[in-house]
C-alpha cells in the first residue's frame, strides 16, 4: 500500500515525540502492508511553524535510521498545509517554507494537501478552484471530518481537487458520523485516496480499512484507493 498522509518524522507537529517512535510507527506501517510512505507533518499559522530547512533535516534523519535498521519502506515527504481562507493559503504560498507532496530538491509535484477546519463551514469548492488556478493541484485531506459539506459539494470539490479519507474512519476509530459519511463517498465514488493520517497516539488502521473495503466493494476498489492513485504522487 501506498499511504499519502502520515505524521511520523519527528520532533515537527503533534505526530511523533522521539526517533525510537518514529521507527516504531514505521514498524508498524510495514507489518499494515505499506511499501511506500509520504510524511506528512503539519503546516497551521501560529501553532506547527517549523521551516523548510528543520523538517527536511528531521526528515533526512529519519530516512538515515530507516536505512541503519534496513527498514523495507520508502519514505517521501511532503506536509499538511491547514488552510482557513485563501489569503492565509496564499500567503503561505508565496513564502519560502511550504512543501508540496513528494517534495525533492530538484524535482516536486504540484500536489497539496489541505485541511480544513471542522467545526467552522470553510468554502472549500472556491479555495480548491483558486488553487488549481494557482497552477497546483489540492488534494482534500480527512475530508469526512467535514459535516458542514453535503455530498453534492464534495462533487463540486472533485472538479478541481482530490479527495482523501482516514482508515480510522473507515474501521469506526472515529466516530459512528465520520464511518457513515467515509463510506458513503466512497459507495458514491468520489473518493480517491484511504490514507493512515498516523500520529504516535493515533493507531493506524489501514491494514483493516483495507480488508473492509475489499470486502464490501472488491479488490480492484480496494487496491485503487490504498495503492494505485496514490503511487501517481510518487512515481
Amino acid at each position: 500500500m501506498v499511504d499519502i498522509h502520515s505524521h511520523i518524522i519527528p520532533f515537527v507537529d503533534d505526530g511523533s515525540k522521539s526517533m525510537s517512535e518514529s521507527i516504531n510507527l514505521l514498524i508498524d506501517a510495514i507489518k499494515q502492508g505499506t511499501t511506500d510512505i509520504i510524511c506528512t507533518p503539519h503546516y497551521r499559522k501560529r501553532m506547527f511553524e517549523k521551516t523548510k530547512t528543520e523538517i527536511i533535516d528531521n526528515f533526512n534523519s529519519l530516512k538515515a535510521e530507516v536505512e541503519k535498521y534496513g527498514l523495507k519502506i520508502n519514505l517521501y515527504l511532503g506536509q499538511e498545509i491547514y488552510c482557513k481562507s485563501m489569503n492565509e493559503l496564499d500567503e503561505y504560498l508565496q513564502s519560502d517554507n511550504f512543501i508540496v507532496m513528494n517534495y525533492q530538491n530538484n524535482k516536486s509535484s504540484k500536489f497539496l494537501l489541505l485541511e480544513f477546519s471542522v467545526n467552522n463551514d470553510t468554502d472549500i469548492s472556491e479555495i480548491a478552484y483558486t488553487t488549481c488556478i494557482r497552477g497546483y493541484v489540492p488534494i482534500i485531506a480527512h475530508v469526512e471530518r467535514y459535516s458542514y459539506i453535503s455530498l453534492d459539494d464534495i462533487k463540486e470539490i472533485k472538479q478541481n481537487a482530490l479527495i482523501q479519507v482516514n482508515a480510522s474512519s473507515i474501521v469506526g476509530a472515529e466516530g459512528r458520523s465520520n464511518k457513515k459519511r467515509a463510506m458513503d463517498y466512497i459507495v458514491n465514488g468520489v473518493v480517491d485516496f484511504v490514507s493512515s493520517d498516523v500520529h504516535e497516539n493515533k493507531k493506524n488502521y489501514l491494514k483493516k480499512a483495507y480488508g473492509i473495503v475489499k470486502n464490501k466493494f472488491g479488490g480492484d476498489l480496494a487496491k485503487y484507493l490504498f495503492e494505485i492513485n496514490a503511487s501517481k504522487i510518487i512515481y
